[in-house]
């Protein structure tokens, strides 16, 4: 009986909440969080994203022609696309896709779906 007792009398001693404290930290300001988390550090710096744009040539009437006009705009795409590249995200890696081409009303047309991925910073 006397073990139980004092099981009773020390459980409160045992189940005590953690506390943090927080100091010299203003908090007047509209944007003041703070931020706890349980676990594993996540310090994610960069996330690859993978994303994709339709090309398409101007229209002609050879379809050598339109080929040639789909190159055209591919490599705009790729100058385009290289503009990306700046401190905050890089590209790792940009197809212009497999060329389609299909001919209406006597004029070809090229197309294709271009895809890249890029690296961009999180935070």
């Amino acid at each position: 009986m006397k073990k139980v007792l004092v099981l009773i009398l020390a459980l409160p001693l045992l189940a005590q909440a953690q506390t943090v404290g927080v100091k010299d930290i203003p908090a007047d300001g509209e944007n003041t969080t703070i931020e706890i988390k349980k676990g594993a550090k996540s310090d994610r710096e960069f996330e690859v994203v993978t994303d994709e744009d339709d090309i398409e040539g101007d229209a002609a009437p050879l379809l050598k022609d339109a080929r040639a006009n789909w190159k055209k705009a591919c490599n705009d795409w790729k100058a385009e696309t290289k503009e990306l590249n700046n401190k905050d995200s890089q590209i790792l890696s940009m197809t212009c896709g497999k060329m389609e081409c299909s001919t209406v009303s006597m004029e070809s047309t090229c197309r294709s779906k271009a895809k890249y991925k890029l690296k961009v910073r999180v935070k």
